[in-house]
């Protein structure tokens, strides 16, 4: 069962154990990121999702960002874009995050391998 959030910072699809999130913005802040993942923890209720960031342009993500995550909760960050220089950033960003990353070209890939990681958990 699909339900949308639409937070200050772009619009969450929260999924049973995924969510896309699509960034209306430039960048996400550390405060900007707290302000996101609240609006996971209230759905999920401390369940394991996988986070599925759409990026359709390259982003300034703050490290500070990653500081707001809880890797119990969270257990994966997927990263989608067809753009090099999106993929460029998640190389940077993988080493900020501590449990299952990857980077997808399209949402449903990265829909497939969310599905693994859940299952892992």
């Amino acid at each position: 069962m699909k339900k949308n959030y639409n937070t200050p910072h772009g619009l969450m699809e929260c999924y049973e154990n995924y969510l896309v999130f699509y960034l209306s913005g430039s960048g996400i802040s550390g405060k900007a990121a707290k302000e996101i993942l609240a609006f996971a923890s209230d759905h999920y209720e401390k369940r394991p999702y996988v986070f599925i960031s759409n990026r359709a342009l390259p982003s300034d993500i703050d490290p500070a960002a990653y500081k707001a995550i809880d890797s119990r909760a969270m257990v994966g960050l997927a990263i989608v874009s067809e753009s090099e220089a999106v993929r460029n950033e998640a190389m940077v960003e993988m080493d900020m995050y501590d449990g299952s990353f990857s980077y997808f070209k399209t949402v449903d890939e990265a829909i497939e391998w969310a599905k693994t990681v859940i299952r892992e958990v």
